[in-house]
């Protein structure tokens, strides 16, 4: 509630200060302190834009701090919102200063707009996507995704040919946790724990492969892990179970495949929507499946 008060008192505060300026201004032209030749509805115009810029950025980053805590990064694009339509409504208000209708003011910027777009291009296009991604919801914060496009240069390490013919393919693109949705860049954190900012434009036209959705049932992911077949399958199954079980987090195992001659695949399936986090249940996995493959290289020998 203190939180509301605060920014109540701000915004009043701002619309004062505003106002005071208005009137200073028309003062100033009143007594003839402005030259005539420079009209007051040019220092009206820029009051607008000034206190309007910095009201929309105060509201929106006041939204971003009061829903963060209870909607994570998913509060940005509220505030991204808020920015967009503040921005908007400056803009025809500044406008309407000189005597310009809305309807006016947007049929006058048509042929402008084409100028300017031919050079900036690039900013509106990924203005735009961003505008889209933002109503749209195909990418939100809090969302784990892959982004599958060429147009992002990715080379996947290079490995033994037989294994590109398994189902489990590698999908090309940068794979992490998106953590905000912007107006011109949406910014993810990739596997390795890096930052990468994104073009809005090529995220509208990449495939996206969403992790987390809701239509997707359960976040899941998988440690695959060899076995020489002089060990017996049936024993490996029974043991992998034994070793992992006290692992909550475990859903599955089971053989997938046959890699090559001498090997055959063990698949453990576990949840990713862990508080511990995937990359220690993973890890945990790993060091289990290790230690179980050297017991039976010991009992083989």
């Amino acid at each position: 509630m203190s939180q509301i008060r605060y920014v109540a008192s701000r915004v009043i505060y701002l619309v004062i200060v505003a106002v005071a300026f208005a009137l200073l201004a028309y003062v100033l032209a009143t007594f003839g302190f402005i030259p005539k030749s420079v009209s007051p509805v040019v220092f009206y115009a820029a009051i607008t834009v000034v206190f309007g810029v910095w009201l929309t950025n105060f509201l929106s980053g006041s939204v971003v701090r009061y829903l963060g805590p209870k909607i994570g990064n998913r509060a940005n694009t509220a505030g991204n919102l808020i920015k967009f339509f503040g921005y908007i409504i400056i803009a025809i208000t500044a406008l309407s200063f000189f005597g310009l209708s809305p309807e006016v003011a947007l049929a006058g910027g048509t042929f402008t707009g084409l100028i300017i777009g031919l050079g900036a291009q690039p900013l509106l296009s990924n203005f735009f996507a961003g505008v889209v991604l933002l109503l749209t919801g195909a990418l939100k914060p809090g969302d784990e995704v892959r982004l599958v496009t060429s147009s992002i240069p990715y080379q996947p390490t290079t490995g033994l040919g037989y294994k590109f013919f398994s189902p489990d393919f590698i999908n090309v693109g940068y794979r992490g946790l998106v953590q905000e949705v912007g107006l011109l860049y949406s910014t993810m954190i990739i596997e390795t724990g890096l930052e990468l900012k994104v073009p809005n434009q090529l995220i509208l036209n990449s495939g996206i492969i969403n992790y987390s959705s809701e239509s997707g049932g359960e976040g899941k992911r998988q440690v695959r892990y060899e076995f020489n077949i002089r060990f017996d399958p049936e024993i490996v199954l029974q043991k992998a179970k034994e070793v992992l079980r006290d692992v909550e987090d475990v859903i599955s195992v089971y053989i997938s495949e046959q890699s090559d001659k001498e090997y055959y695949i063990v698949v453990v399936e576990f949840r990713s929507n862990t508080d511990k986090g995937w990359r220690y249940v993973k890890s945990e996995i790993l060091k289990r499946m290790i230690k179980l493959q050297r017991e039976l290289e010991g009992i083989a020998s």
